[in-house]
């Protein structure tokens, strides 16, 4: 194996991004798109341990940082630019010759996997991918996020302060800071409670799907990933791992070596 720090470009902003080349190639790719945090890919030594894993695989991996987290330029958008990002993310992929074009997978998690169900309609060069805890739609997650951290009362003043917003920075009245991101209420209203990650498996056609949720997650339940699967069409998988939270603490290995199972059986029978 040999890896590559590379940057892409998307639109006027550049991806930091970090591939893992197995000794035969060409060979199919895994694309990881990280949840939300600040620091990009780093923010959990998970992801990195899945590029590891599914290149010794004997896939090219790809992870990157999201527009303006970790080493990458730009701002956070919420869950809109960030589609984009994923899909310049595939074309540079489907342009290296060390890759087999129709061999592609895709591992989201969190909010990667939300945005990764947007990136991916009509796409034909990917045939799989894998959703680690991802919500059912922004509106009821982050209302049932905002109700558990601080109350009704608390979900009462972010509504009414997301439509301030609007006129004048409120961000020093309602911090809300998410795994390193301060976010201002009025773009978490009008971007990111917008996706419905239901609506999008529902528009997902011809590529593969594997819907993993942690039993123990508090930030995306069971009911959500249950509803993503009932939405999304055959072929499809449902895994529920026992105890496991939203970061898959003390159960990285069993998740990654169940996500590169399911992506080598779905490659193999290609």
């Amino acid at each position: 194996m040999k890896s590559e720090q590379v940057w892409i470009h998307c639109g006027d902003v550049q991806l930091y991004a970090e591939l893992c080349i197995p000794g035969v190639i060409p060979a199919p790719a895994v694309l990881v798109c990280h949840g939300m945090n600040s620091r990009g890919f780093q923010g959990l030594r998970l992801y990195t341990r899945l590029a590891e894993a599914a290149c010794k695989a004997g896939f090219v991996s790809l992870l990157f940082d999201f527009q303006g987290v970790g080493r990458s330029t730009g701002g956070f958008d919420y869950g809109l630019n960030e589609r984009e990002n994923v899909k310049c993310a595939l074309n540079f992929l489907a342009s290296r010759p060390d890759v087999v074009t129709s061999k592609i997978f895709v591992v989201g998690h969190s909010l990667g996997g939300a945005v990764s169900l947007y990136a991916l309609q009509d796409e034909t060069r990917v045939k799989g991918l894998v959703l680690w805890s991802t919500p059912k739609n922004h509106n009821y997650n982050v209302r049932k996020f905002i109700k558990r951290t601080r109350g009704t009362f608390g979900l009462c003043s972010f509504l009414i302060l997301s439509r301030l917003d609007r006129f004048f920075n409120v961000s020093k009245f309602f911090k809300l800071e998410v795994y390193g991101i301060n976010l201002r209420p009025k773009y978490v209203k009008e971007k990111l409670m917008k996706l419905n990650e239901c609506e999008a498996a529902s528009r997902l056609k011809n590529i593969p799907l594997l819907v993993v949720i942690g039993e123990s997650d508090i930030i995306v339940g069971l009911d959500e990933a249950q509803e993503i699967f009932e939405a999304a069409h055959n072929p499809k998988t449902l895994l529920v791992m026992d105890s496991a939270d939203h970061i898959y603490k003390g159960k990285e290995a069993e998740l990654i070596s169940k996500t590169v199972d399911w992506i080598k059986a779905v490659a193999d029978s290609i």
